[in-house]
């Protein structure tokens, strides 16, 4: 079993970026560390810019980190949602502001993919017990190239 795939690792690591990210005024730095984590790990599993909504959702699951737990649960029009179960250091805190910094990470997977995420439910919500999101293929402005 490789550290990324150590339930123990993993949860002492999403409690560590969850510090930065509950820190209001760290939301600049901690913005740019879940987007150099992002980064990391799409190089790490080989990531690529995806055409269809199903192909944005694999390549945003590979790059997820270990031991996540993303279900997509409908495709309705041009919206896939899905449902993360991963144990977050957030559940249940209440702060859905840092919930927001914190999924920065996949926002940035996303953009590199040709995604856009909305975090519709957080399970920092108390009460909550996974996140809903809804995803959907990046719009193009036009003029913009690619």
């Amino acid at each position: 079993m490789s550290i990324a795939e150590n339930p123990r690792v993993v949860a002492a690591a999403r409690k560590a970026v969850a510090w930065p990210n509950r820190q209001e005024w760290l939301a600049g730095p901690s913005g740019g560390l879940m987007r150099t984590l992002a980064r990391i790990a799409m190089r790490r599993v080989d990531t690529r810019p995806a055409g269809s909504l199903p192909e944005v959702f694999e390549q945003w699951q590979r790059a997820a980190p270990a031991l996540a737990d993303y279900r997509l649960t409908e495709i309705k029009g041009g919206t896939m949602y899905a449902e993360i179960h991963s144990p977050c250091a957030l559940r249940g805190t209440g702060d859905v502001p840092a919930c927001h910094r914190m999924m920065e990470y996949d926002h940035e997977i996303m953009r590199r993919v040709g995604g856009e995420l909305t975090i519709l439910e957080s399970q920092a919500t108390p009460g909550r017990t996974f996140c809903l999101v809804a995803i959907r293929n990046a719009e193009v402005a036009p003029g913009a190239d690619g």
